[in-house]
């Protein structure tokens, strides 16, 4: 599957919603573990919550596929390898977000793109480029996370 060389403006929309989504998460999350106190417990009652709600997306999306259809056992390896990611993800910032305030773990969590940019490099670099820009963006994504975690030290 290759990418449009001019990216739909759906994807940019729908960019926008997950970083509003995953701000509003954040917040709730802390505000629950806060008052409940139970990280893991909160880790699973949310991902019960998004499993329930995907559940019916997903009967829907597997219907809708050719008669006959299977994927690949690779496909299946990867998609299983990034709920594992997600799930480790997931917990982990509800864990962080348990013991240290919002300021600090959302943006120390936003530093995910560099990572991502690192693995398109090496994995992807045939399907994805990754320019000059791009790598920038990443930099200056950390380089705010360092900014915001030394001012909070103070």
């Amino acid at each position: 599957m290759s990418v449009p060389a001019r990216p739909d403006r759906s994807g940019y929309l729908l960019a926008l919603g997950a970083a509003a989504s995953y701000g509003t998460s954040a917040v709730l999350i802390r505000t629950g573990t806060t008052r409940y106190g139970a990280p893991l417990t909160g880790i699973t009652i949310a991902l019960l919550v998004g499993m329930l709600a995907l559940a019916p997306l997903a009967a829907r999306a597997r219907k809708s596929q050719e008669p006959g259809w299977k994927p690949g056992r690779t496909a299946i390896l990867f998609v299983f390898a990034s709920g594992l990611s997600s799930l480790l993800g997931f917990g982990s910032n509800t864990v962080a977000l348990s013991l240290l305030p919002v300021v600090v773990v959302t943006p120390i969590s936003s530093a995910y793109p560099l990572v991502a940019v690192l693995l398109v490099r090496l994995f992807l670099h045939e399907h994805e480029q990754v320019t000059r820009r791009t790598a920038l963006g990443a930099v200056l994504v950390v380089a705010g996370v360092i900014l915001v975690t030394l001012s909070r030290a103070r």
